[in-house]
């Protein structure tokens, strides 16, 4: 017996923890409810830096294939499952391998009509297994002791484990089901990741099986926590399993309630002031629920949308960390916002949902902090990737698309018209965003007007009327190029016609943010001075160097006006659509750029790209004084 691996460095690719050291765990409950168990145990083992896990579902199969393999192949194979896409979040059969990081494995399993228990040992799983290795089990009727024979030494610690699991658990406990032993596991963190304390409700390890698991299902919902008869009766599946699952620790059993740990409705609910009635919305202890289900197509989708005041998650999130203060691991904002789920188990963060045209009027739940006040989860069959922790295209696609996002903006405008507090809070939080940003763009203003006093200025003196005037400008600073332009345009009305260096000045027809910033005039004199052929293009820079490739196109350019200009005769200046040129220094003012060419050998020799130092133009052509506070 051999496992269907196609290829051995996919095995090692994927039983590597990618995103948390925890989703081994994740994974197996997975397995576990899909197989029907009803009853899971997790103990750690800390001087092992492993654990054992045991679930009393059908077991692994070795005797009926399904879709080519059994299930006991399918454990230790890649790209073979015996399961159907839709059935689970492990159809693609890989999240298990995530037990291979690891020195060594113990897998002890039995299923119905057998009278036996199989076991296999694997040393170095991650580099033995392939298609040659034979995982062929050997039965035993005493698998206690093939348990007790894995480890060469125990410590107190796992002695204690190997005590509750004893002939008497295996005779009366384990008439089907798998239990996995997991020995130096490939992980960073391990004690803070997988040892329970003395205190599990408060470890990492219970709050990620509650928050990120099948045992903590996103549908699993009830009026304990504020949701009403109708949201049950829509979300709450009523064939959903629900399994017992216990943490071993200090000696002991502990339970981990099942379900998504959604906070219970307030016990002196009228005590709880409204958004719209609190000084400070950080402050609020708010709280509202709502949940809906619908059928797009051929899917099946729920939202569950669970208000709870910023100062109420603080509050009654006791094991989370926030700011400031580390206590479990599983931090508090992580789990704030919107997120998807597939099948119950919560995969990741999808507050795009909200930059979608159709829900614009919902747009400020996706602003920044504003995600602290709630959690809304959208249920659903999505595809995922290879590594389960982000969607596919094909589910990015249904979420962007008008039908599921109208399926949303319905479910949102019902809550809106319904719930008070969510209207408030909507209402609140556009109102602080508007009054944020207006706060903002004060600053920023207060900010221009302080620092414009202390800003390099030039004063122009020029002739007008009987007697000379004397004008004063602002000096562009790194950003302005915009100023530059205007400057340009602005001090060419300044130059006498007969100036020699006139010619560098060009009168200028347009601005524009995107693309060319302007068109200018080759020839004021011109009979026809619109015609394309005496339009001229023109690019604003604070500084103009060759420190980089020149963001736009040579070919096209006519005039480079730059406030600060540095280069060098005979270099070549690289633009970032493939061309290259010259530089030179005009022999009556600037530089310029010629014998421009792309990478193909294609030529633009009559091409000539001015480059202009408006500083030192402006000097030159104008009676000019620059100074600075």
């Amino acid at each position: 017996m051999h496992p269907h691996i196609e290829f051995s460095h996919i095995l090692n690719e994927l039983s590597v923890n990618r995103n948390d050291p925890c989703e081994v765990i994740r994974e197996i409950i997975s397995n576990a409810y899909d197989a029907a168990a009803s009853k899971i145990l997790y103990a750690p083992l800390e001087e092992e830096s492993g654990f054992l896990f045991f679930d009393n579902g059908v077991g692994l199969s070795s005797d009926e294939a399904i879709n080519g393999v059994t299930p006991y192949e399918a454990f230790f194979s890649i790209g073979k499952s015996t399961k159907k896409k839709g059935e689970s979040i492990g159809y693609k059969c890989q999240g298990a391998k995530l037990c291979f990081a690891a020195t060594r494995i113990l897998v002890i399993t039995r299923s119905a009509k057998e009278a036996d228990w199989r076991a296999i040992r694997i040393e170095n799983p991650r580099q033995v297994l392939n298609v040659s290795y034979d995982i062929t089990p050997e039965h035993t009727q005493e698998p206690w002791n093939v348990l007790r024979s894995f480890f060469a030494t125990t410590s107190s610690s796992t002695a204690s484990v190997l005590s509750e699991f004893g002939a008497d658990f295996f005779k009366k406990s384990f008439k089907t089901g798998t239990l996995i032993v997991i020995h130096g596991l490939d992980t960073e963190n391990y004690s803070k990741s997988f040892l329970s304390g003395d205190q599990p409700e408060g470890s990492y390890i219970y709050n990620y099986i509650r928050f990120s698991t099948r045992h903590g299902d996103v549908r699993s919902i009830d009026e304990s926590q504020g949701f009403n008869a109708n949201h049950t009766l829509q979300v709450k599946l009523r064939d959903i399993r629900q399994a017992s699952l216990k943490i071993f620790s200090n000696q002991a059993w502990f339970d981990v309630p099942f379900g998504f740990p959604y906070l219970e409705k307030p016990t002196t609910i009228t005590d709880i002031k409204s958004p719209a009635q609190i000084a400070r919305l950080r402050d609020g202890r708010f709280f509202a629920r709502g949940a809906k289900s619908f059928t797009l197509g051929s899917g099946k989708y729920s939202i569950v949308f669970a208000i709870d005041g910023n100062r109420r998650a603080h509050e009654d999130y006791i094991h989370l960390d926030r700011k400031g203060s580390a206590r479990s691991g599983v931090r508090l904002a992580d789990q704030r916002g919107v997120f998807i789920a597939v099948n119950g188990i919560k995969v990741c963060r999808y507050s795009d949902i909200f930059k979608s045209p159709v829900l614009e009027s919902y747009m400020i739940l996706g602003e920044k902090d504003n995600s602290s006040h709630y959690t809304m989860i959208i249920n659903g069959e999505f595809d995922l990737v290879t590594n389960r922790n982000s969607l596919s295209g094909k589910s990015y696609g249904i979420l962007a698309s008008n039908d599921f996002t109208q399926q949303i903006q319905k479910f949102l405008d019902y809550f809106k018209n319904n719930d008070p507090a969510f209207n408030e809070l909507l209402s609140r939080l556009k109102k602080e965003s508007t009054e944020s940003k207006l706060t903002e763009q004060i600053d920023d203003l207060k900010q221009s007007k302080s620092q414009i006093k202390s800003r390099e200025r030039l004063r122009i003196t020029h002739s007008s009327g009987e007697s000379p005037s004397e004008e004063i400008f602002m000096c562009p600073i790194p950003g302005e190029e915009y100023l530059v332009g205007v400057l340009y345009a602005n001090l060419y009305n300044f130059v006498p016609k007969d100036h020699p260096l006139k010619k560098f000045w060009k009168k200028v027809l347009t601005f524009s943010t995107q693309g060319i910033d302007s068109l200018g005039l080759k020839d004021l004199e011109s009979d026809a001075p619109l015609k394309e052929q005496n339009l001229i293009s023109i690019e604003y820079k604070y500084s103009f160097d060759n420190s980089g490739p020149f963001n736009h196109a040579l070919a096209i350019v006519d005039y480079i006006v730059a406030w600060n200009v540095n280069l060098q005769d005979g270099e070549k200046v690289k633009d970032e659509y493939s061309c290259f040129g010259t530089v030179s220094r005009d022999p009556e003012f600037g530089w310029s750029i010629s014998d421009i060419e792309n990478d193909e050998g294609g030529s633009y020799q009559q091409k000539r790209v001015h480059v202009i130092s408006l500083r030192e133009l402006i000097e030159k052509s104008l009676t000019v004084k620059f100074h600075r506070p």
